[in-house]
């Protein structure tokens, strides 16, 4: 028994030496992130201290808002459109604080994120489009995340960097000039189960202060609860980092987000 333990042990090293497989640092070669977020705050509130030391350190970092938004309050007064327009500005400013050019918008309705073929697409052609080294999006398997667009978006984000290097499909891409694209890092947030972290102790003010950008979403009263939640977050993943606080990331060889029954195991 303990000799087959053995024997998966030194098979198991081996496989992740032959995948090429760091964690020692995931981002050492990578020029360009595509991150993905449900809604424009996610990448904030998820990576923000992450996305500025990126951002700082010459990498470029494009935000994929996969809905509109529009459905982020309890005013009455305010019409699901207004609400869009609102957050489209207040995604750029938080944006602009960590260092972010870009963000690309889908525009799919709030809370109705749909799990279909078509959306596949529309994040593959992205893929192929930006060609990222690198895709981050929301852990799907997350415990009791209760909101289906976060489910979701991480669903399609898999889906997307593992049907985007396969020339068959969505083949007329290539009339466009899309080609297929290899994404060579790919990784979680929102995570239960991190296995890289990144120290934002001297980022937790300025990574607030993007997150707070997003007023319709964080009023005063709300960001009573919502500011030592965030510092909760940051001081957990802190304790497991040793480190005051941190950010957890899970990132995942590609070949593990298939059949693979010891994926936790990274």
């Amino acid at each position: 028994m303990f000799r087959d333990m053995d024997d998966f042990k030194i098979s198991f090293e081996r496989l992740l030496k032959e995948l090429e497989f760091d964690l020692s640092n995931p981002f050492e070669d990578v020029e360009k992130v595509l991150c993905i977020e449900p809604h424009p705050d996610d990448c904030a509130i998820g990576l923000g201290g992450t996305i500025k030391k990126l951002t700082e350190g010459g990498i470029e970092v494009v935000y994929v808002c996969m809905t509109d938004g529009s459905m982020g309050t309890l005013d009455d007064n305010l019409s699901p459109h207004e609400l869009a327009m609102i957050r489209r500005k207040e995604e750029e400013e938080s944006a602009s604080l960590l260092g972010v050019k870009k963000v690309i918008w889908m525009g799919y309705r709030d809370t109705e994120l749909p799990y279909t073929g078509e959306v596949r697409r529309e994040l593959v052609k992205i893929i192929r489009a930006e060609k990222p080294d690198a895709v981050l999006a929301p852990d799907p398997w997350l415990p009791y995340e209760g909101h289906p667009d976060h489910r979701v978006t991480g669903f399609l984000s898999i889906d997307a960097v593992a049907f985007s290097p396969l020339p068959n499909f969505a083949s007329t891409d290539g009339v466009a000039g899309l080609k297929p694209h290899q994404v060579d890092v790919f990784g979680f947030y929102y995570t239960a189960r991190p296995n890289y972290f990144v120290d934002i102790t001297d980022l937790m003010e300025l990574k607030l202060k993007a997150v707070r950008a997003h007023r319709s979403q964080f009023t005063d009263d709300v960001w009573e609860k919502w500011e030592p939640f965030l510092r909760t977050v940051a001081l957990y993943y802190g304790k497991k980092a040793g480190v005051k606080y941190a950010e957890g990331l899970r990132f995942m060889p590609g070949l593990f987000l298939h059949i693979t029954p010891f994926a936790e195991l990274i």
